[in-house]
């Protein structure tokens, strides 16, 4: 599991123009009440915490490649 330190460290690497993006994206987490998820995003969201459960985890590469290709 990461430490909040390692985890300020990543954020603190993070190019400025990916800023707004990562800010919805924690926004979002801590609010899900918000959100307005369709079906498929919900079981998405599902799966994923399975995976989460289940020690699946995705590189900080993988997830700055996956933000650039939104």
């Amino acid at each position: 599991m990461i430490e909040r330190k390692e985890l300020h460290r990543l954020v603190d690497e993070l190019p400025e123009e990916m800023l707004p993006r990562m800010e919805d994206f924690f926004r979002h987490l801590f609010d899900e009440e918000e959100l307005e998820l369709n079906d498929e995003i919900k079981k998405e969201v599902n799966e994923a915490r399975e995976r989460i459960k289940d020690g699946g985890y995705v590189t900080l590469d993988e997830l700055k490649k996956e933000i650039k290709d939104v």
